[in-house]
């Protein structure tokens, strides 16, 4: 994703220009707002036990059922977006078999870390790379989310709004899991995004291209989100990902799949000519060319409910191949076709991959989510997809 925020100047020039004049507050999630829709449900069980969190509420969209093929129809563009990619590319599961972030072959997709915020510390988050020295990245600190205080309290939207010399996120004060793993540093990475679950407050924290440079941490762009709400980021923001979506709970996990049953969305990438420069909810944001009429970021794929899921495949196969017919894959970020993350883990079983390349794009549907966003009680601005 790299070449997508290199993409970004303009969209956010965009976006500044859309409204009005004059200085705004510092927004923080401490203060006291309206909430955008009425108090969810039960939060949805968490989807790992070491977070001991929900992934967003059960009413949030990604943890909502969607192979109701009455109430969420094949969306009208289907055919054309099917061909656009190619009937024929095969679903590929974008993970590895290591947990040893040092075997750079097998270690790849990406990986989280959680943390108990009152147990770590926060260290000072840079957005400007050329002081490193040694690499320059152009970086977006007024649409990323910071800590302002040393103890993680006091998340700011808009980190232009707080002293470069006091913004802070939660990297690990230990390893800290990245993607791509030790990969010697900037010059051996791609877009290296670092992870974080902070269980104490049931926070999400999540970077694009964060690396550690002569003890001082650095990233393009940082994001949070509250896992016990259903609020978003304002939308025209991107985050880690292109789309503006988080990107953890959208991950397939070995230990969930091993019970038999994942219980949410999964996210997928296409090539940067397969989609187009618009987002649909729940996106904020789009990042690289424009290629009018193709896939929106946010589009929901979903596999097929006449695709017959082999007795024979693997637990794991088995329950990542069912998540994608009942919950989708929400269209996140420039990459390959029909790549489909995860986080890295020797749990995974080796068959896993060969098993779900024999599902392709022919076999998947995109999704009408009308049911949602024509409803009187929908907000554009909620995750919330239940009433």
């Amino acid at each position: 994703m790299t070449k997508l925020y290199a993409s970004l100047a303009l969209g956010l020039l965009a976006a500044a220009c859309g409204g009005g004049g004059g200085s705004a507050p510092i927004a923080t999630e401490n203060a006291s707002a309206p909430a955008p829709v009425a108090a969810a449900p039960a939060a949805a069980p968490p989807a790992d036990s070491t977070i001991d969190c929900p992934m967003f509420p059960a009413s949030a969209i990604f943890n909502t059922r969607i192979d109701d093929t009455a109430r969420f129809p094949v969306h009208a563009d289907n055919a054309a977006w099917q061909e656009l990619v190619g009937r024929a590319t095969p679903f590929t599961a974008n993970w590895g078999t290591s947990s040893n972030p040092s075997d750079l072959q097998d270690y790849w997709g990406m990986p989280f870390n959680v943390v108990d915020a009152a147990a770590t510390q926060w260290p000072l988050v840079s957005f400007d790379y050329a002081a490193s020295g040694l690499v320059f990245e152009a970086s977006y600190p007024a649409q990323s989310d910071c800590a302002s205080s040393a103890d993680g309290s006091g998340v700011v939207r808009g980190c232009t709004q707080v002293p470069a010399s006091q913004r802070r996120f939660p990297f690990p004060s230990g390893t800290t899991l990245a993607e791509g793993g030790d990969c010697g540093g900037p010059s051996g990475c791609g877009d290296r995004h670092v992870l974080v679950v902070d269980k104490a407050a049931c926070r999400l924290w999540e970077a694009f291209y964060a690396h550690r440079i002569a003890g001082q941490w650095y990233a393009v762009a940082t994001a949070s989100w509250d896992l016990r709400s259903n609020a978003m980021r304002p939308d025209g923001w991107g985050a880690a990902d292109a789309a503006g979506l988080p990107i953890t709970p959208l991950l397939a996990k070995a230990n969930e799949a091993a019970s038999g049953e994942i219980r949410h969305a999964l996210r997928v990438t296409f090539r940067d000519a397969a989609l187009s420069l618009q987002h649909v909810w729940p996106a904020r944001f789009a990042a690289g060319s424009d290629n009018p009429g193709a896939i929106p970021f946010g589009s929901l794929l979903r596999l097929r409910a006449d695709f017959a899921i082999p007795d024979a495949w693997s637990p794991q196969a088995k329950a990542v191949a069912r998540a994608a017919q009942r919950y989708g894959l929400y269209v996140a970020d420039n990459g390959a076709d029909l790549h489909v993350q995860g986080a890295p883990d020797s749990a995974w079983d080796p068959a896993v991959w060969q098993q779900l390349r024999s599902i392709t794009m022919a076999d998947m549907e995109f999704v009408d989510t009308g049911a949602i966003t024509r409803d009187a009680r929908f907000a554009k601005d909620s995750l919330q997809a239940g009433w």
